[in-house]
């Protein structure tokens, strides 16, 4: 069961009234279940019906390298306070990856967050607009960290477990009939400590297939793939199948390059897709320490 990370904070007959902002990015804005409401950042780690690499709170323009992109970020303060708070955003990007050891600086703003008392408690950031570099790859991983003075981000760049970070990991590739997709993957530490880890890569369940699909326009298909993970010069590396199963080492901060090697049964009709998660976890095989989606598309017409 998902437990909140900080105890509700202002409640009456507990001494003091608690008046620090208790920040977030919110992931969903809608319940998740009937009589549910707004991510508070209460519930963290993330729910497993929540897509953790699909923060509905960041908000990209359109995407080329070496071109202006434009980003809005919204955040909630959940605090008991009267005051709103001055949060300070900032957003990196980075290759598609799962783990974030040292992320590029993109943009950074201010923002003044209403607190939980009055309506809606959410406000969202100036455009923050700046160029990511032409050698950039095609798609990019967004990921964003809010912070005060008084409610500070954690130092591990952790959208899974830390309710200050969260993150847009979403890459699609077109995948010709008959042919296999052959699709780039950075495994990073985000840890400052050497640690031991498993990189899992399979499909997405049918739910978060679903909101892929709704997020890119298609409909899920009713494909199975055959996936593999393969190491940057090619090889095979760990278990491949249904699903891809790798354990490896990692220092700190350490990342190391991979690709996945995705074989469809059937070809992709258009207008379907095929949605694959990858996610890093820690050596429980429990803790999620990051993740990236990638969704497959039938050629255009």
């Amino acid at each position: 069961m998902n437990q909140p990370v900080d105890p509700p904070r202002g409640e009456p007959g507990e001494g003091p009234p608690d008046t620090r902002p208790y920040l977030c990015v919110p992931y969903w804005t809608a319940p998740l279940s009937p009589g549910g409401g707004w991510d508070t950042g209460q519930v963290r780690p993330l729910p497993g019906s929540v897509v953790g690499y699909l923060c509905e709170s960041i908000h990209p323009g359109p995407y080329q390298p070496g071109q202006p992109l434009d980003v809005r970020v919204s955040v909630r303060n959940s605090g008991g306070g009267n005051a709103a708070a001055l949060a300070t955003v900032v957003v990196y990007w980075a290759d598609p990856t799962v783990g974030f050891a040292k992320p590029n600086f993109f943009a950074a703003s201010v923002v003044s967050v209403p607190p939980s008392r009055t309506a809606p408690a959410v406000a969202t950031t100036p455009t923050m607009t700046a160029t990511i570099p032409a050698t950039a790859p095609a798609h990019v991983c967004l990921v964003v960290a809010v912070s005060h003075p008084q409610d500070r981000a954690g130092t591990v760049c952790d959208p899974a477990g830390d309710r200050h970070w969260a993150q847009r990991n979403l890459q699609a590739a077109t995948v010709a009939p008959g042919a296999p997709a052959l699709l780039p993957l950075t495994v990073a530490n985000p840890l400052a400590t050497e640690g031991a880890f498993e990189v899992r890569v399979g499909p997405a369940s049918s739910s978060h297939a679903a909101l892929v699909g709704r997020e890119v326009g298609t409909v899920p298909a009713d494909a199975a793939a055959t996936v593999r993970l393969l190491d940057a010069e090619g090889g095979q590396a760990g278990e491949g199948g249904r699903e891809a199963r790798l354990s490896l080492g990692l220092g700190p901060h350490e990342s190391r390059q991979f690709q996945v090697l995705v074989e469809v049964a059937d070809d992709l009709p258009a207008g379907r897709s095929l949605a694959l998660e990858a996610a890093l976890l820690g050596d429980d095989g429990e803790r999620t320490l990051g993740s990236l989606g990638t969704v497959l598309l039938a050629p255009q017409d």
